[in-house]
């Protein structure tokens, strides 16, 4: 990875200014190679059980108002490693004493905790600022981001059917009336959530075995900042979260696809995905839900059954199979234009009677 000099010599900025570099497909967290798709974090935060984070804060802001020394020290450091488990802080804030990196430069050694609990009495404010941004960022994403992206996709099909077109995630955000809220705010409610001021720099990137790219880096100092920017850009290229119609969960719907389910552990149905259990719900509800489908799988099931028992070869079947599902198209769509019950009628006998000849 190509390394411009002012990153060698910037190891001292605050652990939470983090450097982003994004490139065409993805963009990179501080020195990572790994390229993360676009909404990667925002799915992640909106997912995110935020409760214990919540109560390690609050743990560590009752002890500092309790002016308690000695109760502090063993809230301080679990509100540290919760920190560093966050997402985003995750990926480079590696050990809870890294949360703090200025301090412990100077008070590495004995009696740590009792000058770490002493520097968060000291300047409570200063000292919780960073803790508070995140709790407060986080649920306001999960909030505001949340019915965001709800009412982007309200209305519009989880899963697009055949022939049928594909609103572009612009032209959405008009028709939802969202796109008041892409600009000059951050999805914010009032005028007092600013969209972030970022500086831009550039940068060729690369990597082993991987041609160079060239990138925009920017520095954020704000998680909320940093899922603004991801979110539009993710938009910008077909990126969207979007929640689960089995479990709820959110998961990130890459460029091109439709899925109205993800491909997590579905609840109570031992070792199968959502994905897996909403195309055998769907598939069923179609059979049930039309003619030509309920004639296409008798007949499957009829010749498969031949196969089982010996009477038709294997191949004779994936012959039959694949000029069945001709049939099957074309048979729906002519059911679907047909303009008469008795046309209806026509093209299911004609269709019953081809997938019966053999």
């Amino acid at each position: 990875m190509a390394v411009l000099g002012k990153d060698l010599f910037d190891l001292g900025r605050p652990d939470t200014h983090t450097k982003i570099q994004f490139g065409d497909r993805g963009y990179w967290v501080e020195m990572s190679t790994d390229c993360l798709p676009y909404g990667t974090i925002l799915t992640e935060i909106l997912n995110l059980q935020a409760e214990d984070y919540c109560a390690k804060l609050s743990a560590v802001e009752q002890a500092i108002a309790a002016r308690n020394r000695a109760q502090l020290s063993r809230p301080l450091w679990e509100l540290m490693d919760a920190f560093t488990a966050l997402p985003l802080y995750r990926l480079y804030v590696e050990e809870p004493w890294t949360a703090e990196p200025d301090l412990f430069q100077q008070l590495f050694g004995a009696g740590v905790d009792m000058m770490l609990a002493k520097q968060a009495l000291k300047k409570p404010d200063v000292f919780l600022q960073k803790y508070v941004r995140a709790r407060d960022d986080i649920l306001y994403i999960q909030e505001r981001y949340g019915w965001f992206l709800e009412s982007l996709l309200e209305g519009q099909p989880f899963e697009k059917k055949k022939g049928q077109r594909k609103l572009p995630l612009a032209q959405q955000l008009v028709d939802q009336f969202l796109d008041a809220f892409v600009s000059g705010v951050s999805l914010g409610e009032a005028i007092q959530v600013d969209a972030p001021q970022v500086n831009i720099q550039y940068a060729v990137l690369q990597q082993d075995g991987q041609p160079p790219e060239l990138v925009e880096k920017m520095y954020f100092d704000r998680l909320l900042d940093f899922v603004y920017v991801e979110l539009m850009r993710g938009l910008q290229k077909g990126y969207v979260p979007k929640r689960c119609a089995n479990c709820g969960r959110w998961f990130l719907q890459l460029p091109g696809a439709t899925y109205a389910y993800c491909d997590g552990p579905a609840p109570g149905q031992d070792g199968k995905t959502c994905r897996e259990v909403g195309a055998s719900a769907n598939f069923q509800e179609k059979v049930r839900n039309n003619e030509i489908w309920k004639l296409h799988q008798r007949a499957y099931k009829k010749y498969f059954a031949r196969t089982r028992k010996g009477t038709m070869s294997k191949p004779e079947f994936e012959a039959w199979a694949r000029e069945a599902e001709q049939l099957r198209d074309e048979a729906l769509s002519s059911y679907e234009n047909a303009g008469t019950p008795e046309e209806q009628s026509r093209i299911l006998v004609e269709l019953k009677s081809a997938l019966n000849r053999r």
